[in-house]
């Protein structure tokens, strides 16, 4: 923006003169994030006190709007945003954002004291929504008013706002915005205004207006809905803002009454989500990806809610053993859709971890959980020709990860095939191959053989079909498939040779022990490795092998 530009805007007469420069800038720059050119000469500071001077102006009432477009448009840029904020300008964005209208508001007078103008709301709360992630000091402003009352109150009324759709969204953004970046907000909201429970009743609000999706599932699926893009934004906005406010009982017994009753009011709203249609997949993913994030916080033996018994005249499309499992079904196609979508290691924890921590946590809480999940993962093996870390089914992904350089990662995925397996090691090494599965099973002092499974029930459901035991025979347990034949390669030699070669490969085992590039280890009697002093030792003492 130019001097005489904003020489006009702080002059403040002409005021069609000022609307056409105001309009010129927010089209000039609806994608820029930094404005150089008003680090000189005070410019910065001149700009947005003629902006707000407008604002608090009732003569410059037509253009407002302008105005509070500009100033979201400026407050992407962080230069001297700290030194610019004040409250009084905080004060401004809250009053025209319309919270303070619904300050005061109790259970008996539900009716909005006035609503504001859409435009104007909307705006205001896009400039509140960036100054509050840009700003500390807007942070900190923002703790001081009454914008947590405000948010919370206004969330009990939408019903009675007529643009309530789009007016939500950035409530809801803001409010993300103050729980993840102020400790004293969030705490407020969670414990005196008692943010959860409204945020779930929101949340139940946009199922009720969703529409039943299908031809027919009014009649057979009464439980799935379609979500707009606008609901689907809105549902994921209040799922971030709940993961923010929900608690984290590291145990069980942690748990409090009213912590009870808040996942007891939660828990069905998060199955129904996952029941929940979007207008395309990586919509509905990330929907189901949110959910997934707050899963990670509930405690496990809530999550026999996400696998509720059929009554009689209900269908899903996914049942096992009488119960609906759609929403557990749904995770997995979440997890699939994580696993294809994650390329490199580069956002492998981000993208995988949450999916995977629920994974875990639902195959421990329920048996009939985990039998379902054990078949989508871990199918009766028919085709062992291929490591099991080839292809692109749900196992060959899984196997893949069991020796990625992403610790949390891997410990993840192995502990959860290992609970599928029920804690089995010769299953493990049987879906696996015992390469992949070593290092886990050193980890669980494991690798001499047997393993856990005895709080798992005593009858199995694995049957193995009939191609796999005709290959039995021919299966490598390290690699985890069949090898073809080979010939010996001591075929032809004589004892000396053989003695000669053996030396030879003892030799250079001890030259890479002797310069540090290997350690040499043998299985103890605690199941974990234990070095050894010389490669000789291992010719007395041979490893233990499992066999699947």
């Amino acid at each position: 923006m130019e001097d005489d530009e904003i020489e006009l805007i702080s002059g403040g007469d002409k005021l069609q003169e000022v609307a056409q420069v105001l309009q010129e800038f927010i089209r000039k720059n609806e994608t820029t994030f930094t404005f150089p050119n008003l680090n000189g000469n005070n410019k910065r500071v001149i700009l947005w006190a003629a902006l707000f001077q407008h604002l608090q102006n009732k003569a410059s009432a037509p253009i407002h709007t302008l105005c509070l477009a500009a100033i979201r448009v400026l407050s992407r840029d962080k230069s001297e945003l700290e030194n610019l904020i004040c409250e009084k300008w905080i004060t401004t964005l809250i009053e025209r954002a319309g919270l303070y209208n619904f300050v005061g508001i109790n259970e008996e007078s539900m009716a909005p004291l006035e609503l504001p103008q859409k435009e104007i709301a909307i705006e205001a709360l896009k400039c509140l929504c960036n100054v509050a992630f840009n700003s500390e000091v807007a942070r900190a402003l923002c703790a001081h008013t009454s914008i947590a009352q405000g948010l919370i109150a206004r969330l009990r009324i939408y019903k009675d706002i007529p643009f309530k759709e789009e007016i939500m969204l950035f409530d809801i953004k803001l409010l993300f915005i103050l729980t993840a970046l102020r400790q004293d907000i969030k705490m407020k909201i969670k414990d005196e205004l008692h943010g959860m429970d409204y945020l779930i009743c929101c949340l139940n609000e946009q199922l009720k207006e969703a529409t039943p999706s299908g031809e027919n599932s009014a009649m057979d699926q009464d439980q799935h809905f379609f979500f707009t893009d606008n609901q689907q934004a809105i549902s994921c906005e209040i799922l971030k803002s709940m993961f923010n406010l929900i608690l984290r009982p590291g145990l069980e017994e942690s748990i409090s009454e009213a912590d009870e009753s808040m996942y007891l009011k939660l828990m069905p709203v998060l199955t129904s989500l996952l029941y929940t249609q979007t207008t395309n997949e990586d919509k509905l993913m990330e929907l189901r990806s949110n959910v997934a994030n707050l899963l990670t916080s509930v405690p496990p033996p809530f999550y026999t809610y996400l696998t509720p018994v059929l009554d009689p005249g209900e269908t899903a499309e996914f049942v096992f053993e009488g119960k609906n499992m759609d929403a557990l079904q749904s995770l997995v196609q979440l997890l699939q859709y994580r696993l294809t979508g994650t390329t490199n290691t580069k956002n492998q924890y981000e993208n995988l971890s949450p999916i995977l921590t629920v994974m875990n946590k639902a195959a421990r809480g329920s048996r009939v959980a985990r039998k379902f999940l054990r078949r989508a993962v871990l199918p009766p093996l028919r085709d062992v020709s291929r490591p099991p870390e080839h292809g692109g089914e749900l196992r060959n992904q899984l196997c893949r990860l069991l020796t990625t350089p992403v610790s949390s990662v891997r410990d993840l995925v192995a502990e959860f095939l290992f609970v599928l397996c029920k804690e089995k090691v010769g299953r493990m090494v049987k879906y696996t191959g015992f390469g992949n599965a070593a290092g886990h099973l050193a980890q669980k002092g494991l690798l001499g053989g047997g393993g856990g499974g005895g709080r798992y029930s005593s009858s199995s459901d694995d049957s193995d079909t009939e191609e796999y035991l005709e290959a039995a025979p021919r299966i490598d347990p390290v690699v985890g498939c069949t090898r073809p034949p080979r010939a010996n390669p001591f075929e032809g030699m004589s004892e000396e040779q053989k003695e000669y070669e053996a030396m030879k490969l003892v030799n250079l085992f001890d030259k890479m022990v002797s310069e540090g590039v290997v350690r040499p280890a043998r299985v103890g009697p605690d199941g974990r490795p234990q070095a050894i002093d010389h490669v000789l030792e291992l010719r007395d003492h041979p490893p233990n092998r499992p066999q699947s």
